[in-house]
């Protein structure tokens, strides 16, 4: 476990002989002494924690653009990577890589069994035709639907975590991997993007150290700025060990949360995908503004930018609102009682989770919570 007077020892370790040399050199270097050559500032990009780290470290600059790049990573990995490796029995496969794998039915099933409704068409019959091709539509808009919610339920919970206490539920960390344990699969590769608040039992509060400060400031930075989230003026030297339970209670009650709302969210979107608002909507007019009209040739830029309005609002947003509405309203009394209900609980739902989210993490019984033995299990890699 990284504590600030494990840091503070290595720094003592690594600075004292420096310290000593430069006394016995001091007077060979008052003449003809080099000019002190600042460091370059480490490039965060992507590719240097593919090929430059040699110990875990955490994703700076966590911008949306680098968040997307590393989940296609993870995305092409787990058929290029962890499935070659689990099915030829890899003697050093990973928990990380058996959950990865874990996630491919999710992605394919929805797809899958929205597409199950077009093989059955029968080409000689408009009339079977077009009920099939109505019936998958509704089934793919469903899909669709199914991943917004879920998106839309864990982005307001990591907003709201991340603004009141500073813990964003999505900070990547590189996890560097020797290049021996990797002589499987389709490609080699020396890192793995992985959560840094992933779980109570895997969150990587060591990386949160910061291993080149010389004070107990310095080494706390980050956890200084976390208590000031959390409402916590405590001193530098044991103010991690006050944040730590608060974190690990935060990522518990948020990562609980998220599902609670998926489940609402997804049963909203599903049933907003079965409203009649889309079936005005018509996908070959959808995919002809943006094959013909975004992307096609000869096309000036107003001309482009237009064709992505009319794509937005016409086939997306105005259809959206419409069948929100709808869903309300109901085509029956029974249909009326149940998307009032689906609409009043995923609202309710909503506010009670970012209610008790600030309310019960917050520091004010924070002398409880880091009393008895309640500590944060730290991964040791």
């Amino acid at each position: 476990m990284v504590t600030v007077s494990t840091v503070q020892n290595n720094l003592v370790n690594s600075t004292v002989p420096s310290a000593l040399s430069s006394q016995n050199n001091n007077s060979a270097q008052n003449t003809n002494q080099l000019p002190v050559v600042p460091q370059k500032e480490v490039n965060h990009s992507l590719s240097y924690y593919k090929n430059d780290i040699h110990e875990d470290e955490l994703v700076k600059k966590n911008t949306l653009g680098k968040r997307i790049k590393i989940n296609i990573e993870k995305t092409l990995d787990i058929p290029l990577v962890h499935f070659p490796r689990g099915l030829g029995g890899a003697p050093d496969y990973t928990f990380f890589e058996f959950l990865q794998t874990a996630k491919f039915p999710y992605y394919i099933g929805g797809p899958i069994l929205a597409a199950l409704f077009y093989a059955g068409v029968k080409k000689d019959n408009f009339r079977s035709a077009g009920a099939a091709q109505k019936v998958a539509k509704h089934m793919a808009l469903g899909v669709g639907l199914y991943y917004v919610g879920a998106a839309l339920a864990k982005s307001i919970i990591n907003n709201t975590v991340r603004l009141t206490r500073g813990i964003d539920l999505k900070q990547p960390y590189a996890h560097f991997v020797p290049s021996q344990s990797r002589k499987s699969g389709l490609f080699k590769k020396n890192v793995e993007f992985h959560t840094a608040f992933e779980s109570a039992d895997f969150t990587r509060t060591d990386l949160l150290y910061n291993k080149k400060g010389k004070t107990p400031e310095q080494i706390n930075e980050n956890y200084i700025e976390y208590g000031k989230k959390y409402g916590i003026k405590d001193d530098a030297n044991n103010i991690d060990s006050t944040i730590k339970p608060l974190i690990k209670k935060t990522i518990v009650m948020a990562r609980a949360w998220q599902y609670a709302l998926t489940a609402f969210f997804v049963t909203l979107g599903v049933g907003m995908a079965n409203q009649p608002a889309w079936d005005a909507t018509s996908a070959e007019g959808f995919k002809k503004t943006i094959t013909q009209g975004i992307f096609g040739k000869n096309v000036d830029f107003k001309e482009r930018l237009h064709s992505a309005k009319v794509a937005a609002y016409d086939y997306i947003l105005k259809p959206f609102g419409k069948s929100f509405t709808e869903f309300w309203k109901g085509h029956s009394k029974g249909s009326s009682i149940a998307g009032k209900s689906v609409i009043l609980a995923t609202a309710a739902a909503t506010l009670t989770a970012i209610s008790l989210l600030v309310t019960k993490t917050s520091a004010k019984d924070h002398k409880l919570e880091t009393t008895g033995n309640n500590k944060i299990k730290e991964v040791q890699k």
